[in-house]
């Protein structure tokens, strides 16, 4: 297979170092190696969100979508039910998990192309009968970056839980979980991490975890409580992909040892260029610059021109774009930058597209 350079996101292109530790020796994984492996790999994830003291984490097998229905399943018969904010693909796919696993949920739908409007959010968190309020924080769907910071201020000052999908914008975005009042995170290994797929973790405050721990129990492989308790004796409840666990851990360290705000400032240049590229080649943008993340760019595909005419060429050339979502499919492509991307890379594909079109 030739290399490709992968505009999604999330699989993306990894490194080499991260490559290299999926070649890790074979370990039983009841043994006390993998045991140390998990602790650690458990223990750089929360110095990735931000945090030490006050948070635990659950690795779970499985993509984002893992942590996210072990996060909805874990407030059956908890509290009140949760309020989902929805603008995009992901905050429905919230709402359908609760409602397969019976959870009391509301779902506010609002424009995918547009910020949230704060003073709607503002009056529906005041009247929900709910006393959990969800959210993404980048919805991959389009692009936007949702204002986590204030909508967890909103929901706190009126004294809500805050459960936010954060799995394509931790070390993309910025993220402070005490500091916004943030109760709990999901996140996943093959976005900005840069690992590969097959785990989605979960990141919560000791305070929601105590809460969450009376939950009456839907879910069994996925179930957040007891995979936590279980992963405190050092193993997972079930057979762990122990080589995908391995690049993890080595993603983490490689990032912590970039600095995770050097990763964001990174992806925010990676990002300004392709803009300023596309730009110049008079295409537009799904959602206005100003509200898009370090990481996605939904691009209007020009007139007269399918995602194929564009898919095709450009991953002969060694480029691979990505597909929209929904009814945004057929007027729109994706750019994801979370992998590893250089600015020759974002040059050559900025080239190839020009030449193409």
């Amino acid at each position: 297979l030739t290399q490709m350079i992968i505009f999604s996101p999330g699989p993306a292109n990894i490194s080499e170092r991260v490559r290299a530790a999926l070649t890790n020796p074979d370990i039983g994984h009841r043994e006390s190696e993998f045991t140390d492996l998990l602790q650690e790999t458990r223990s750089q994830l929360l110095q990735v969100c931000g945090v030490s003291d006050g948070y635990a984490c659950a690795v779970l097998s499985g993509s984002g979508t893992t942590g996210i229905e072990a996060s909805i399943t874990s407030l059956r018969d908890v509290g009140s039910g949760v309020l989902i904010l929805a603008n995009g693909v992901y905050g429905e796919r919230a709402a359908q998990i609760a409602q397969v696993f019976q959870v009391p949920y509301t779902v506010e739908k609002f424009d995918w192309t547009s910020p949230m409007p704060m003073d709607k959010v503002e009056q529906l968190i005041s009247d929900t009968p709910h006393d959990s309020v969800y959210l993404i924080h980048h919805e991959t769907t389009t692009g936007i970056l949702n204002p986590l910071e204030q909508v967890a201020g909103i929901a706190k000052s009126h004294g809500k839980w805050v459960m936010v999908d954060a799995v394509s914008s931790i070390g993309g975005e910025e993220l402070d979980l005490p500091g916004w009042g943030v109760d709990l995170v999901i996140g996943s290994a093959n976005k900005c991490l840069r690992g590969v797929p097959g785990i989605g973790f979960v990141v919560v405050s000791a305070e929601f975890r105590e809460a969450i721990s009376h939950r009456h129990q839907v879910a069994f492989s996925t179930d957040l409580v007891s995979t936590l308790d279980r992963e405190e004796r050092g193993e997972t409840p079930f057979t762990p992909p122990v080589q995908t666990i391995y690049a993890l851990r080595e993603a983490s360290a490689e990032l912590l040892e970039e600095g995770v705000s050097s990763r964001i400032t990174h992806y925010q240049d990676i990002a300004k260029s392709l803009r300023d590229g596309l730009t110049s080649l008079e295409l537009s943008f799904l959602v206005p610059r100003e509200y898009l993340s370090n990481t996605m760019t939904t691009v209007t595909m020009p007139e007269g021109i399918s995602y194929e005419d564009l898919h095709r060429p450009l991953k002969e050339q060694g480029y691979v774009i990505y597909k929209s979502q929904g009814h945004l499919s057929e007027s729109t492509f994706r750019l994801g930058t979370v992998g590893v991307l250089s600015q020759d890379d974002v040059s050559g594909f900025l080239g190839a597209l020009s030449h193409l079109l």
